[in-house]
């Protein structure tokens, strides 16, 4: 099936979508680099200090659930510029923080710019397009985006040599203004709408929960995690209920958009497994310093990015679900070996074998998400993209933190032991991933649901 053309004017938008999003990729990067460099210029912990990227992390989840809302009253490319604005505006005040304290409120305030910039970028990409070429819009978006990582560390790590902390935010000014210049001409504003009744007690429920569960499952704390799933639980027992829910949940009962979301949280899971995991290996076991670990993981990062290019092509062609499952048979082949590993293999295999999983990585996750989105109509894209976008990153906490915690308890009995414990949950996600993609190919092909635009 050959997929039908793209115009000119809907690649330049989707690549104005892509530089916002790459700018919101590369400052979480660049700003781990700097934590240090700010621990030290603040006079404050590092525990204190590792609350600047908490709390972008916090305020980005906390923005998702009002994405599809602010979507239907404003339009989505109106709305991505103002996302914009404030990210930019709040990167200045960053710069301009003269304590930790102030720092980490603007950076709170970042990551709900963020949240709603990620969300809205995809929509507009979603609305433009349609469903039969999404794939390759979003596989552009994904390559760009997938950069940010991989050149974020080396630039942060630059311009630190060279200039205080406060120039990582001052970066974001010349790339965001350039995207907003592009926006301006080329993005579709959308349409402004009536939406209904904003439901403020399930707003209040999720905005709540969502960020103490994402909280918790990388803090371990308790009693937040009592508060944060109670607070979800009934904030899903009143999205079931209410005629106009913040987020349409029953959008998850359908099987292509359910088998996707469980395809996407496994995926997310594995990916940030994995982040953590891999850089800690390198020094561990092999005794590399970080600047080193963070050249032996960049090409897995750099086959990421290629491949998730090549994932857009053929999702367009073969559809999601066909492509995230031959994606997430890679990873598991590319994951399975990683527990033998140890400080006499040759670095040439332990290359190889992160290049093949980074190829998978963009062949899985990308085409999954893809799938989600072609799967509902034009007036749910807005509750697809913020669902899609939350269950990624609490799956990636959550993968973060059941591998952290098992190496944890397995180093008590010798590195090879905790890696290989780690590694080993690693691939019963993976292999959790093969069957949530099979299931997503199974309801791809058999759904007949009217989603045109």
């Amino acid at each position: 099936m050959t997929a039908p053309p793209i115009p000119r004017t809907v690649w330049i938008a989707s690549g104005v979508m892509a530089l916002g999003g790459f700018l919101g990729n590369m400052d979480g990067s660049i700003v781990a680099v700097g934590l240090e460099s700010m621990r030290l210029r603040l006079g404050v912990s590092l525990i204190e200090i590792q609350w600047v990227a908490t709390a972008f992390l916090l305020g980005l989840s906390a923005a998702l659930p009002l994405t599809p809302w602010l979507v239907k009253k404003l339009g989505a490319g109106r709305l991505w510029l103002w996302a914009l604005a404030a990210f930019l505006l709040t990167s200045v005040a960053c710069a301009l923080a003269p304590d930790a304290i102030t720092l980490i409120a603007f950076r709170t305030v970042q990551g709900m710019a963020t949240g709603v910039m990620v969300t809205a970028g995809q929509t507009v990409i979603g609305l433009a397009v349609g469903p039969e070429r999404l794939g390759r819009t979003m596989g552009t978006l994904g390559l760009v985006v997938g950069l940010a990582p991989v050149v974020g560390p080396s630039v942060g790590g630059f311009l630190l040599a060279h200039f205080s902390w406060p120039v990582l935010f001052w970066l974001n000014l010349p790339i965001g203004l350039v995207a907003f210049g592009l926006a301006l001409r080329y993005v579709p504003r959308g349409e402004r709408g009536q939406p209904p009744k904003l439901d403020w007690p399930g707003l209040t429920l999720i905005s709540l929960g969502l960020p103490l569960l994402v909280y918790t499952l990388t803090e371990l704390d308790a009693v937040f995690a009592a508060v944060g799933v109670l607070a979800l639980a009934v904030f899903v027992r009143r999205s079931l209920r209410v005629p106009h829910p913040v987020l349409d949940l029953r959008l998850a009962a359908r099987p292509v958009m359910g088998s996707a979301l469980a395809s996407v949280l496994l995926a997310g899971a594995g990916m940030f497994g994995a982040v953590l995991l891999l850089p800690l290996w390198f020094q561990v076991r092999l005794g590399a310093g970080p600047a080193e670990a963070g050249v032996l993981l960049a090409p897995m990062g750099l086959a990421t990015t290629v491949f998730v290019l090549v994932a857009g092509r053929l999702t367009d062609r073969y559809g999601g679900g066909t492509v995230s499952l031959t994606g997430s048979l890679v990873v598991l082949a590319s994951t399975v070996p990683l527990p033998w590993l140890g400080p006499d293999t040759p670095t040439w295999l332990v290359q190889a074998l992160l290049v093949v999983r980074g190829a998978g990585l963009g062949l899985s996750i990308m085409p999954a998400s893809t799938a989600a989105y072609a799967s509902v109509r034009a007036a749910e894209l807005g509750h697809a993209t913020a669902l899609v976008n939350i269950v990624m990153r609490v799956g990636g906490a959550a993968g973060g933190a059941a591998c952290v915690i098992v190496l944890s308890r397995g180093l008590t009995a010798g590195p090879a032991t905790g890696f290989g414990w780690a590694f080993g949950v690693l691939g019963v996600v993976c292999a959790l991933g093969v069957v949530a993609t099979a299931r997503l190919r199974r309801a791809e092909r058999s759904s007949t649901v009217d989603v045109t635009r």
